[in-house]
């Protein structure tokens, strides 16, 4: 197996760093086998457009041609990574560029009049501007042959009311999509480059057998790859994509996931697949360090470089290639090489969000404390990069086991609410327990971002503003359990068929006596989201210790929601549901949730190809009012 591109990459739009430390990534990346390295850049490069952008967050011509001539000049090639549909926020954020947006974002559920970050191919004065931009920055590449044009995760695209005028005139979004990609094909040719582009929208849009073959695509995929990908949205297209580029000629390069700590289970179970068909390079993707550093993947894309040079071969032979960057520390390489790492979402009130243990999480949980306590014992004794290296990826484990700590306070800060006795006070050790912890990981952080971000800021202030965030939310957490209050529960059990999806809920409960409230707003999740999982699951709300008339659940966004069952307990009372009335939207065998087995309703739509080709979809509310019972 070998490839004709082997390629790391760095993401600059995220995070700006200095000159002394891109040229080290370079060295590391050309020393490891890769011949490619692709910059990462969105609209972070000063040029006649937008000489006005903030100077520490962005990069000024002469800036970049010093770093792609150094890359250059040690033997590696380089690919620039812009846009000119999707992720257009460094533009649009600005006042002189907000004409060119699509108009209202679809994460703007409050009316804050926060705008999508999507271009409109509607606006006549779009592409005289974008291909202005783009021209100025890819003449700073006079010797790159590609250019990556990304074209990926278009949720935004053609939803403004110009946009719909053209479809309803009798073009589709499919159309329109596949004309841009043909505009900006050509325009990338006059530039005397070959335009790359991400391929995860033809999941949404079926175009790809008529795209130009001269265009190279990139798939990625960041997750265990079983006999075939698993796709990247709730019920998309799906095809054995590979296999059908190589049937219809097309050349590709692979995306995999450098993440801090990646499992190597994406380079090992993709690999696979590609090995039964003809990709021309592979690459090692690594984005968003504003909050982070890229240490932590190091011995990942080592690795992963090594096995697709065709120089590693079994597992032994991985684990060499991380002790070598790990001061030569075997236990610790075979550690961290053998760990499967997924990482749970922190956003989210323990004191009203119950988040019920499950035997993956338990396990997991467990795995990570015995892990955690063998890194920080052995990581105390390296010194220099390998330190830093082990230290990056003990921060990043941590977090994750904190951030499962913090499901497990959330099920004994319930298991008060509906016990016989209350003591949440014994919980604030605990909270302290996680609070001390996102403390430390913050001052390792701390002496990382000095050592290597010398005179670089946080892009806004992502990493302060992580930490901050933590300790606001804990101390919040804390000063609750301190009050003891009793509340009521909420249950409710859904299904998922995968979790990766966007679809939010809303609860409202009528107390007896008392106005409807609006006690929900959001994503009800399991907090271990992967594309790959699914299943029943649990959620519980708090609520105020008192005899519910009724709730009314809703579910809107991009898919269907899959209610179960609704149950809840108030002084000292179980109450079931007993009937149920759909108020209005979609629903579906909504009885099924007046059961509490298997069955389930639907409400919304679930076919994610309609709702990118009618965006108002998401935003109609599928809502059910439920009575309840008492358990006698």
């Amino acid at each position: 197996m070998s490839f004709e591109i082997v390629c790391a990459q760095i993401d600059l739009a995220r995070q700006k760093e200095n000159f002394t430390y891109i040229k080290s990534y370079f060295d590391k990346a050309k020393a490891w086998g890769y011949n490619y390295i692709l910059i990462y850049l969105q609209h972070v490069v000063r040029t006649s457009q937008n000489s006005f952008f903030d100077k520490e967050k962005t990069y000024s011509k002469a800036e970049i041609k010093k770093i792609v001539e150094y890359a250059e000049k040690i033997g590696l090639k380089v690919i620039p990574s812009l846009h000119n549909l999707s992720y257009m926020g460094g533009f649009i954020e600005h006042d002189e560029f907000k004409h060119f947006s699509e108009g209202e974002s679809r994460w703007d559920d409050e009316g804050t009049g926060k705008l999508a970050d999507s271009a409109c191919l509607s606006n006549p004065k779009w592409y005289p501007f974008i291909e202005k931009y783009l021209t100025e920055v890819i003449e700073l590449f006079p010797n790159s042959e590609y250019v990556h044009m990304n074209m990926d995760e278009q949720f935004e695209f053609a939803i403004c009311d110009k946009c719909m005028e053209r479809v309803k005139k009798g073009e589709t979004k499919d159309s329109m999509f596949l004309e841009h990609i043909i505009h900006t094909n050509n325009f990338i040719k006059r530039l005397g480059k070959t335009m790359m582009i991400g391929d995860d929208w033809f999941e949404y849009s079926d175009i790809v057998d008529k795209l130009p073959r001269d265009i190279i695509l990139t798939p990625w995929h960041y997750v265990y790859m079983s006999h075939e990908p698993n796709g990247h949205w709730t019920n998309r297209i799906k095809k054995d994509w590979l296999k059908l580029y190589d049937e219809l000629g097309f050349r590709y390069v692979c995306l995999f996931y450098s993440h801090r700590a990646s499992s190597v289970y994406n380079i090992d179970t993709f690999t696979r697949y590609i090995e039964k068909h003809n990709a021309m390079g592979v690459m090692a993707t690594a984005w968003c360090r504003n909050d982070s550093f890229y240490e932590g993947a190091f011995p990942y894309m080592a690795y992963a470089a090594a096995r697709w040079n065709g120089i590693a071969h079994t597992r032994e032979d991985g684990i060499k290639i991380y002790s070598d960057l790990l001061g030569g520390d075997l236990i610790l390489a075979k550690l961290i090489y053998s760990l499967g790492i997924v990482e749970i979402a922190p956003d989210f009130d323990p004191v009203n969000y119950g988040v019920n243990d499950t035997i993956t999480l338990y396990n997991y949980r467990t795995m990570l404390e015995s892990a955690l306590e063998i890194i920080r014992k052995r990581k105390a004794k390296l010194k220099g990069l390998a330190k830093d290296i082990a230290t990056d990826i003990y921060d990043y484990i941590y977090e994750i086991y904190l951030n499962a700590l913090l499901c497990k306070l959330s099920e004994k800060i319930f298991d008060n609410y509906d016990g016989k006795e209350m003591n949440l006070p014994a919980l604030t050790e605990d909270a302290d327990i996680i609070e001390r912890g996102y403390e430390e990981i913050r001052e390792n952080g701390e002496k990382l971002w000095k050592k290597y971000r010398k005179g670089i800021v946080s892009r806004d202030r992502t990493f302060e503003g992580k930490f901050d965030f933590r300790k606001n939310a804990l101390e919040k957490i804390k000063t609750e359990l301190k009050n003891n209050e009793k509340k009521g529960v909420l249950f409710l059990n859904y299904m998922y068929v995968e979790t990766y999806n966007t679809v939010r809920n809303t609860i409202k409960i009528k107390y007896i006596g008392k106005e409807e409230k609006l006690v929900f707003k959001g994503y009800l999740k399991p907090k271990e989201s992967l594309f790959e999982v699914g299943g029943s699951f649990c959620s519980r709300i708090a609520t105020e210790d008192r005899e519910i008339e009724y709730i009314k659940f809703g579910s809107y966004g991009e898919g269907a929601f899959y209610p179960q069952n609704f149950r809840y307990y108030a002084k000292g009372k179980k109450y079931i549901a007993e009937r149920v009335e759909v108020i209005h939207g979609k629903v579906v065998n909504p009885e099924k949730v007046l059961f509490n087995d298997t069955r389930f309703a639907e409400m919304g739509y679930e076919n994610g190809i309609d709702h990118v080709n009618d965006m108002s979809l998401s935003k109609e509310l599928h809502e059910i009012k439920i009575y309840f019972s008492r358990l006698k």
